[in-house]
């Protein structure tokens, strides 16, 4: 059972769940942080002698979706429907949907 949800997953989106399973535990929240440019001069600034230790987002959008989702489940909370939308259009089936809620066993 656990080799088929694995290969329903590239490593990839593997890895990518793991890193949203840890963001569950470690941040309890699943949204990454505005980036920096968005900022506005004193929160740059705070963020400059404070240090950023803000939640990072992944590069490559269909796996940031697949972070975001297995952070979610992780955390106890159900996927918004923005967020089940988006797995759909980056091409992610149930079968993948089922596979990273699998990873949770």
């Amino acid at each position: 059972m656990i080799t088929s949800v694995r290969s329903a997953l590239s490593r990839e989106e593997q890895a990518a769940a793991r890193i949203g399973f840890d963001d569950a535990r470690r941040h309890c929240d699943c949204e990454p942080a505005v980036p920096h440019e968005e900022l506005g001069r004193a929160s740059r600034m705070i963020l400059w002698l404070i240090g950023d230790n803000r939640l990072r987002g992944l590069a490559n959008p269909r796996l940031e979706a697949v972070r975001r989702f297995a952070c979610a489940t992780r955390a106890g909370h159900a996927p918004s429907v923005a967020l089940m939308g988006q797995l759909n259009m980056m091409g992610l089936q149930p079968s993948h949907i089922a596979a990273v809620q699998g990873l949770l066993v």
